[in-house]
């Protein structure tokens, strides 16, 4: 059993009952819960990668990359946030009795299954899994838990003693979904290779195998009475099947459509479902096999959704990070739990400071530094299937913001307003980079096409279209003065442009950097990073500094395997970069999520931030230099006090 330090808990469950009985107007934000030493603020509260109601139907567990968050289904305020995973929690499930919240590990080295009591805030590690903990369920009786993870494992687990009771054998794919058949003899199982199994609890052996799906099967579900067993699958088909024979009863058959959740009404006489990316929730009344309901729901789709114990609500959970809940008589939403953020892939701080930008899956999430919430969410105006944005940038006059997608798009915006201004097409793939120059007349962009172009920021016009014969240009930055347009790529070929003219001026060839690059306020100096941070002259391209990321065999010691793994293969790598705005500071992170601060006038680490629970892909200081934001394809961004933070470390 291991103890959360059982003071700190103790004082955390007493707040989080004090929560319960508040309204949303007292309590405003609890996100600083669970911050790393360093962090002042977190901006999302990680992907959502499931969901499930307490039995008195009071409260929702949310399984994220950071860990599992408690809401308030009356309020949808924050409870808790449940850390102890190292890494994300894939799968989470209540006990029948709600003493027990079970959740499982996933996409890192914790492939754990952790047991917590609600109660005393102390948590049983079930260890013995090799594969991420995809899917979770109690029996009916709340002794025993099923597993199913990614190396095709079906487990019984003894919830008193946290011991492997038993393995069911028969998947060679991931398994995808679990569930307990209400008088708790039978477990069914649904796996990736389309296969769907249903065991006998007590000697293991297999009951049935349901044949009939050609693609893989995402969700099962019991009905009531245990009778009748609903799978939905990426094939276009819910099936029912009568699980005393094994037989097929009915089938609903859309080919357009992949099934993502279902769900039996709480009598058996309905089953809800969800199709992936479709804006509807239908109902299907289980005698007639026609469709009763239906629930219009915003763009996107939900991935699962549940019916409350008191069977007046539908709970789901959307691609985006929304979870909704919905008044089944009328089907209206009555509430929405928002802050679940996905993929964090660019930053970029407004020119007064006052807001961050962030990718956010479709579209740019703009948050209110100062209160730590978020404000808006742009999304693009010419094309209806926008692909994700990787890359962002505010104008010099704080009025337009920059964002450019994996298809190839620019999209620009008033945000103030907020309006779409214009969109800047041209690039045929994928853009990794934009830029805009410091008196705003022109913006920069890099993409996989193997271009570097230039574009009029005020008529949208390009410019000057320049080509990366040696591989592609992953960044560019323009010079302080705007007559230089720097770029780096993979290939490790530093290039500078004549703003003016779109000639070469100087090229710095195989300097083993050039994944992320930046200018030092002076324009003196161009800093790249690769297998370590460089710092070139950008008349000379002399190297006149490289800063060093050294391996601290304690850090090594804290690092998991798949971060231990990446140190192995990629050695120091530092794939993004950015300077301070007095040109002092340099941070710098690794594939194994380090963050480090150097001080350029000594070359030497001065810091090291480290929390996040998955990759960090960006960086950007506020201007004012006193903050580091860091973002995840956690889902989060982390705000890290750079001002105060010890030397030497």
């Amino acid at each position: 059993m291991i103890k959360l330090h059982q003071y700190i808990i103790t004082v955390f469950l007493l707040c989080a009952l004090f929560l319960l009985n508040t309204s949303a107007q007292d309590v405003k934000d609890v996100t600083p819960v669970g911050l790393p030493e360093g962090a002042i603020g977190r901006l999302g509260k990680g992907s959502i990668q499931d969901i499930a109601i307490s039995p008195n139907g009071k409260q929702l567990a949310v399984a994220s990359m950071i860990g599992i968050w408690l809401y308030d289904t009356h309020t949808g305020n924050e409870i808790a946030l449940l850390t102890g995973h190292r890494t994300a929690v894939h799968s989470v499930a209540y006990s029948p009795d709600g003493r027990t919240i079970a959740s499982g590990g996933g996409l890192g080295d914790d492939k754990s299954i952790r047991l917590w009591d609600t109660l005393t805030g102390e948590h049983t590690v079930l260890s013995g899994n090799s594969g991420d903990v995809r899917t979770l369920a109690f029996s009916p009786d709340g002794n025993t838990l099923v597993s199913g993870d990614d190396d095709g494992n079906v487990k019984l687990w003894d919830v008193s003693t946290g011991e492997s009771i038993q393995i069911l054998s028969g998947f060679g794919e991931q398994v995808l979904s679990v569930v307990f058949s209400p008088d708790g003899n039978t477990v069914a199982s649904a796996a990736l290779d389309s296969t769907i199994l249903s065991w006998n609890v007590e000697d293991g052996q297999i009951k049935h195998k349901y044949f009939g799906h050609t693609d893989w099967v995402r969700i099962l579900a019991f009905s009531p009475d245990g009778t009748t067993l609903a799978s939905g699958s990426r094939d276009g088909t819910i099936r029912l099947w009568d699980t005393a024979t094994g037989q097929q009863k009915r089938i609903l058959t859309d080919k357009e459509n992949r099934y993502d959740s279902i769900a039996f009404s709480p009598d058996g006489n309905t089953l809800a479902f969800s199709v992936y990316r479709k804006s509807k929730i239908e109902f299907l009344n289980v005698s007639t096999g026609k469709i009763e309901q239906t629930i219009h729901i915003p763009d996107g789709g939900v991935s699962k959704i549940l019916y409350s114990p008191d069977k007046k609500t539908l709970v789901g959970m959307d691609w985006g990070g929304k979870i909704y809940f919905w008044n089944l008589e009328n089907g209206e939403n009555i509430l929405t739990i928002n802050g679940h953020t996905r993929n964090v892939r660019a930053l970029a701080y407004s020119i007064d400071g006052k807001t961050l930008a962030s990718t956010s899956g479709l579209g740019i999430a703009l948050w209110d530094v100062e209160a730590r919430q978020l404000t808006q969410t742009l999304h693009g105006h010419q094309q209806s299937g926008i692909a994700s944005i990787a890359s962002l940038a505010f104008s010099p006059d704080n009025r337009t913001v920059a964002g450019a997608d994996w298809n190839g798009n620019i999209y620009l915006w008033d945000y103030t307003t907020p309006i779409h201004i214009k969109t800047l097409q041209g690039h045929t793939e994928g853009i990794r980079s934009i830029t805009f120059s410091s008196d705003g007349s022109k913006l920069a962009s890099t993409g996989n096409d193997h271009t570097i172009r230039i574009w009029n920021a005020e008529n949208g016009e390009e410019m000057h279209k320049m080509i990366e014969d040696k591989g592609r240009a992953f960044s560019v930055a323009f010079s302080p003065d705007n007559l230089t347009l720097a770029s780096g790529g993979f290939n490790g070929m530093i290039r500078f442009w004549n703003v003016e003219t779109g000639e070469q001026k100087l090229t710095l060839p195989n300097t083993g950097n050039g994944w992320s690059i930046a200018y030092s306020p002076n324009g003196v100096l161009l800093a790249t990073s690769g297998m370590q941070i460089k710092l070139w002259h950008t008349t000379s391209g002399e190297c006149i500094q490289t800063l060093d990321l050294p391996i601290n065999m304690d850090d090594m010691a804290n690092l998991d395997r798949r971060q231990r793994f990446h140190l192995d293969m990629m050695g120091s790598m530092v794939e993004s970069l950015a300077y301070s705005s007095d040109g002092k500071t340099i941070a710098g992170v690794g594939r194994n999520g380090m963050i480090h601060l150097w001080n350029i006038e000594t070359g030497k680490k001065q810091h090291t931030f480290s929390g996040h629970k998955w990759t960090v892909n960006t960086l950007a200081f506020s201007p004012d230099g006193k903050t580091l934001a860091s973002g995840s394809s956690d889902g989060t961004i982390l705000l890290w006090d750079v001002q105060n933070s010890e030397t030497g470390n």
